[in-house]
């Protein structure tokens, strides 16, 4: 239960699960630029901006359930320190770092088998 108030003091993990949650029921359909994964290669064509949709939002939902994890792990073990709130927010910059390569490296051999 502790662990529970701990969460609801720093919620970000949670409030970005959400937004991913929402992001892969209602997927943006269009290129745009307020909404969905936004890069230059993302946004060159309607299939790199389907992929970019889906393959970001797949990977951002299975790091950030790890790393919610890993935050009630930490509360669990050392409760709301510095160190638990540093640990949580240098993970949410990694997945955010993780996300953007891992789907831009797709994007990248997607579009080279295309032309192929």
């Amino acid at each position: 239960m502790e662990t529970l108030t701990l969460l609801s003091k720093n919620p970000i993990v949670i409030i970005v699960l959400f937004i991913m949650l929402v992001t892969k029921v209602f997927p943006p359909k269009n290129i745009n630029s307020l909404y969905g994964y936004r890069t230059s290669n993302s946004m060159k064509n309607k299939q790199n901006w389907d992929f970019a949709q889906k393959y970001s939002t797949n990977l951002f939902l299975k790091i950030l359930s790890l790393l919610l994890l890993v935050q009630i792990i930490l509360y669990a073990i050392f409760g709301s320190t510095s160190f638990t709130n540093f640990s949580v927010f240098i993970g949410l910059i990694l997945s955010v770092a993780i996300v953007l390569y891992q789907t831009e490296k797709k994007l990248k051999l997607n579009q080279s088998k295309t032309t192929e």
